[in-house]
């Protein structure tokens, strides 16, 4: 057993590919969901997009990219500006139609203890050493900032892959991260996104809420195929 946690982790093709598309995909699904978008962000992401191919090929991650591709560029300042009103009236005032808190989500929505959802949160993120920039004064479970956990734990598999970490850095990895998602992210998350999706006209949120439900789902799937593989 001492040896098996010696060896170095072995991937196929498949989830090579799938290690290293995951934690780009966790970045733009918080990058759209953290704070309105700037001309720049969208601009980027648009490059991005379609200099990689990485935006999954599912039908919400089809009508983002057609979405980010088709804006004309000589209406692409107000399509940016519509996107950021958008915005702020989904998510920002007291006025704001939804919710992108998960312990506020989840007491109104299930009951449940916002206080200890958030406790528990800090305390998945303090375990996994995870310490974030905050510039906006966001709680630690909004949705982006728990995107931003799963994009930072994506990230540090990937790289412990690259280096030919032993196994059991990355079983540790994939087991905090199918635990996030089990506990808190599919917990509300899939709920979120369908009322984003009524909730809203705007391909570019439509678009996100779609991959956002697909996206966890998969990577879930996957993380469990990677972890079963590994023991």
């Amino acid at each position: 057993m001492t040896m098996l946690f010696k060896e170095p982790v072995q991937a196929s093709p498949d989830q090579i590919i799938w290690l290293e598309r995951r934690g780009w995909v966790y970045e733009l699904l918080m990058d759209f969901l953290s704070r309105p978008p700037r001309m720049s962000l969208i601009a980027q992401w648009r490059q991005r997009a379609e200099l990689t191919h990485r935006i999954p090929n599912s039908r919400g991650g089809r009508r983002l990219r057609s979405y980010l591709e088709s804006i004309p560029e000589q209406h692409f300042r107000s399509a940016c500006y519509q996107e950021a009103e958008e915005y702020q009236r989904l998510f920002m005032g007291n006025q704001a139609v939804l919710i992108p808190c998960e312990g506020t989500f989840r007491a109104k929505r299930d009951g449940a203890d916002a206080f200890a959802c958030l406790s528990h949160i800090r305390r998945m993120y303090a375990d996994s050493g995870v310490v974030f920039n905050k510039l906006y004064g966001e709680s630690d479970d909004h949705i982006a900032m728990e995107l931003e956990f799963m994009a930072v734990m994506a990230e540090g598999m990937r790289s412990r892959v690259d280096s030919s970490h032993l196994r059991h850095s990355c079983l540790e990895l994939a087991d905090t991260q199918i635990h996030f998602l089990e506990v808190h992210l599919l917990k509300w998350a899939p709920r979120f996104a369908d009322e984003l999706i009524r909730a809203t006209n705007s391909p570019l949120y439509s678009g996100l809420a779609e991959l956002l439900q697909e996206f966890l789902v998969y990577d879930l799937e996957q993380l469990r195929k990677w972890r079963a593989g590994m023991s």
